[in-house]
């Protein structure tokens, strides 16, 4: 894993396909206050990667952002069922093999209370996502809210990223922005993230922003404010 913020941050690239073409997504680990661990969409656990968290801390929370990130669930599970577990919303009918402590939704649970921010993205009518900021790191952390493609090397998923407008700089892949027919929502949600004090971006695919964050953020949605 890769540690973005001294023993608090880090995140797991992992590899994964859409439809066949490499697109890639991430994890991201924070330790909490309590020196518990905050897992965010969970990639496949395998002995190194177990060994690795279990070094950091004891995880108390596994939250998917929305209903794409589940696959590896089942895993996490079975090796951890004294963690709490947060379903996106509407994950606990896709996935009624599994028991969900809680749904994530615009309130924060008293689990990160005060630790970090999450708000639900609104507008969509079958897209929902919890976005999440880690303050202490200036990290916001999303899903497939935002794409950059500009790491990936294989023609397909170049392709993937230029059709979808998230090649060369990050953006809300069209293929999701089609889905938002309530603008005035979305720009509600969006207002509000740009209130939350990051400058560092991890999302599912393509590169990580280190700087800048904010102002990248901005930009990517000057579509939604300007139309």
């Amino acid at each position: 894993m890769i540690e973005c913020y001294k023993n608090r941050l880090w995140y797991q690239d992992f590899a994964m396909k859409t439809n066949g073409i490499a697109v890639g997504c991430k994890m991201t680990v924070i330790k909490l206050d309590d020196d518990r661990l905050f897992i965010h969409s969970p990639v496949e656990l395998d002995n190194a990667l177990k060994s690795t968290i279990e070094q950091l801390g004891e995880i108390v929370a596994v939250v998917t952002p929305n209903q794409s990130y589940h696959h590896y669930l089942s895993e996490w599970w079975l090796a951890y069922p004294d963690a709490y577990f947060f379903a996106a919303p509407g994950l606990q009918q896709k996935r009624g093999d599994l028991t969900f402590d809680d749904v994530l939704r615009q309130y924060t649970p008293a689990l990160w209370q005060g630790q970090l921010l999450q708000t639900l993205i609104k507008g969509s009518d079958n897209f929902e996502e919890i976005a999440f900021c880690d303050p202490l790191s200036k990290t916001l952390i999303l899903g497939d809210l935002l794409a950059w493609m500009v790491d990936k090397k294989h023609p397909l998923s170049i392709g993937y990223g230029l059709l979808n407008g998230c090649y060369i700089h990050p953006a809300m892949p069209f293929y999701l922005r089609l889905s938002f027919t309530d603008r005035v929502r979305l720009r509600q949600s969006i207002q509000e993230i740009l209130t939350w004090p990051f400058d560092r971006i991890i999302f599912a695919k393509g590169k990580v922003i280190e700087t800048n964050g904010k102002q990248l953020f901005s930009t990517a949605f000057h579509w939604l404010f300007h139309a």
